[in-house]
């Protein structure tokens, strides 16, 4: 009878240390963070259709003669983005971009939003397809277009892009801005940082690429760089850091003196129970 007693004795106290030791120590294990991978790129923003074509050629000459495979798969993203903006064009639906219709008289500003099917509306003239068009296109495809239902007009535009302003700001979400801007100025459009916002830890993801880190994005602030200098375009994320949460060590120690304590009172509650069974 004694010995069963103190087998369970000896069972329940290594039950007990594991539980205290599973209980204290995931609180210092640290946390994993994920590698950021790369996007193709497509050329300058405005870049010409020729600038492209001969960017393309390049690239092409490039992926020919490089044999190591992470570096030739790099470059084949890059000839895929450059092609696919020779072959689609620059324009989404939902991108918009700013129209001047200058007149003899008052010259008219608009807003033009790209709808389904790439068609906009310009100066309530008939619509027009922006398929295969590139930004650097855009002046003289439209002053094409104006052209033929008005006279002595001279058409000039201003792409917007189009990004989502995410993390500890105070208006999250989709936001226009000038790619000539700052993205200091994009984060102002959004109420500014939020309580707890890190601006030393900003990221830009392109879908569920990051393609600018924290580590790169501490100088974005900081050098006022533009949307354009970064390469980031309509749908793209601009995601503000937040400040990391500090281990509270006191807290850390309290748990672990109440998780000693009730695991030592227990342990000399079983060794009293046991004297007292062999003294019976």
């Amino acid at each position: 009878m004694h010995t069963r007693h103190l087998v369970l004795a000896r069972r329940l106290t290594a039950r007990l240390t594991l539980i205290a030791a599973s209980t204290v120590v995931p609180l210092t294990l640290p946390l994993a963070t994920a590698s950021a991978q790369t996007v193709g790129f497509g050329g300058p923003q405005r870049a010409t259709r020729a600038d492209l074509t001969a960017l393309q050629k390049t690239f092409e000459q490039r992926v020919a003669a490089t044999r190591d495979g992470n570096a030739r798969l790099k470059l084949q993203l890059d000839l895929a983005a450059i092609r696919d903006r020779l072959t689609q064009g620059d324009f989404r639906p939902g991108d918009r971009f700013v129209v001047t219709l200058a007149r003899d008289s008052a010259p008219s500003v608009d807003t033009v939003l790209v709808r389904d099917s790439l068609l906009v509306l310009v100066g309530g003239l008939p619509e027009v397809r922006l398929a295969a068009v590139l930004r650097s296109e855009l002046d003289t495809y439209l002053q094409s277009h104006v052209s033929r239902y008005l006279k002595n007009v001279t058409v000039r535009s201003s792409v917007l892009t189009r990004v989502l302003i995410s993390g500890p700001v105070t208006r999250p979400g989709f936001y226009y801005a000038s790619p000539d801007q700052p993205v200091s100025d994009l984060l102002m459009l959004a109420g500014g940082p939020g309580t707890g916002a890190n601006l030393n830890s900003l990221r830009v993801r392109r879908g569920t690429v990051e393609f600018i880190s924290a580590k790169q994005g501490r100088r974005v602030i900081k050098d006022g760089r533009t949307l354009e200098q970064l390469d980031i375009q309509s749908g793209d994320e601009v995601v503000v850091g937040s400040e990391r949460r500090r281990l509270n060590w006191g807290l850390v120690i309290q748990i672990a003196s109440v998780v000693s304590f009730l695991l030592f009172a227990t342990l000399q509650f079983i060794q009293w129970y046991v004297g007292l069974q062999d003294n019976r």
